[in-house]
């Protein structure tokens, strides 16, 4: 049985659930609510973008608010125990930088990139995949020199920032290391950056944020993509962490993505 609490601190633990018992989780802008009855699960969810999303709780309601649509699942003999499980997204996120920065030749930095999630709601025993809900609402964004060249992602607001220190500690979002190293002879301006979600696995830390291993962007001279390689957790991000999810794509050994949107319109620039 769920016992009440008012802070969700790791929120993706199997939990079971007594029959005709109705549970709202709130996570980040995501209400999502399940119900347990004898021979059917329900479950409905809304986002609320207008209150702040770094308090998060789990309570027990008496039904789930008429107002919303439930999916109903049903069984012989409803499974007892589910799980909220994080996924990382099946698309790039481009972010921007929180200024635009410029990269010398030969030089190198790093970025930490927070993401959304996405929930997927699993039976357990046997494990059934019920639906997956994204945490936080994403537009669509074409990512690329021009309308034939590029590949379409999700577009967030949030910012890449220099440290850990800078971003906001948020349970729904993972966090991604990114080091760029500018390996051409020329300054690499950057003011968006597209991250590789589908190839990155996901993790929990003791201290219930979500990160990914890091990646490593390599661009190189007179190349419009970028070479990329993912990497493992530092040992002090490592400690105690549980793998959640494994990567959706392969990552092959010499991987080239589009990384930085400018640097075909900067190059243009530079000959003409």
């Amino acid at each position: 049985m769920l016992s009440t609490t008012t802070n969700l601190h790791s929120w993706w633990q199997p939990q079971e659930l007594t029959i005709n018992t109705c549970w709202h989780y709130r996570i980040g802008p995501l209400h999502v609510y399940v119900q347990r009855q004898a021979q059917q699960w329900l479950l409905a969810y809304e986002y609320n973008t207008e209150e702040k999303a770094n308090p998060r709780f789990n309570n027990a309601v008496n039904m789930i608010p008429v107002h919303l649509t439930c999916q109903r699942y049903l069984f012989k003999q409803s499974p007892a125990i589910y799980q909220l499980l994080p996924q990382l997204l099946d698309r790039p996120i481009v972010v921007k930088t929180f200024q635009p920065v410029n990269l010398p030749p030969n030089e190198q930095t790093t970025f930490y990139i927070s993401s959304p999630v996405s929930v997927r709601l699993m039976l357990k025993q046997p494990d059934i995949v019920l639906q997956d809900i994204i945490v936080q609402r994403l537009s669509d964004t074409w990512f690329g020199p021009s309308t034939q060249v590029g590949e379409l992602c999700y577009a967030d607001k949030s910012n890449a920032r220099h440290t850990k220190a800078e971003l906001p500690q948020r349970s729904y979002r993972a966090i991604t290391p990114v080091t760029i190293h500018n390996n051409s002879s020329k300054m690499l301006s950057i003011d968006k950056i597209s991250v590789p979600v589908p190839y990155l696995s996901l993790y929990a830390l003791p201290d219930g944020n979500l990160w990914t291993n890091p990646i490593t962007l390599k661009h190189e001279e007179l190349e419009p993509l970028t070479h990329f390689r993912t990497g493992k957790l530092s040992a002090s991000d490592a400690a105690g962490a549980t793998l959640l999810s494994e990567p959706m794509l392969k990552s092959e050994k010499h991987n080239l993505f589009r990384a930085f949107a400018d640097i075909l319109t900067t190059r243009r620039g530079e000959h003409d």
